[in-house]
């Protein structure tokens, strides 16, 4: 089963971007985006997800509300967050369980490099663990 990938941001045409700038990364990975915290939360309740990357800020749901309920929910999933905002404290208070934080705009192969290292993180975890 291919890693699957969850792009969160209210901004569509971003969304479209994402999409079109990791298009030749679908051969390997699932690529999703949604629209809104609650719709990301609506999407992992019906399937799994290995990496979020998600904006900070957005109208409803923060990114920081998403990925604090993600974290509590799926804490298996790694969190990235790509923002052009970030309120130091709130990133503070992600930071325990953030991957990394990048910055909008953030070039496609600074973004590839990051969800392969939140991916190869979670092998690494998964080959640690014992199977019970």
């Amino acid at each position: 089963m291919r890693p699957c990938i969850l792009f969160v941001d209210d901004e569509p045409v971003l969304l479209k971007s994402l999409m079109l700038a990791l298009s030749k990364d679908r051969r390997r990975w699932d690529l999703e985006a949604v629209e809104s915290g609650q719709m990301a939360l609506d999407w992992l309740s019906r399937r799994h997800c290995d990496v979020i990357v998600s904006d900070m800020r957005m109208p409803g749901m923060t990114g920081e509300q998403l990925l604090t309920e993600v974290q509590s929910r799926y804490p298996s999933t790694m969190l990235i967050l790509l923002t052009g905002y970030s309120d130091p404290e709130a990133v503070a208070r992600l930071s325990p369980f953030l991957y990394t934080k990048l910055a909008k705009p953030c070039p496609p192969p600074v973004l590839r490099e990051a969800i392969e290292g939140a991916l190869a993180a979670i092998a690494a975890h998964a080959a640690k663990t014992p199977l019970t």
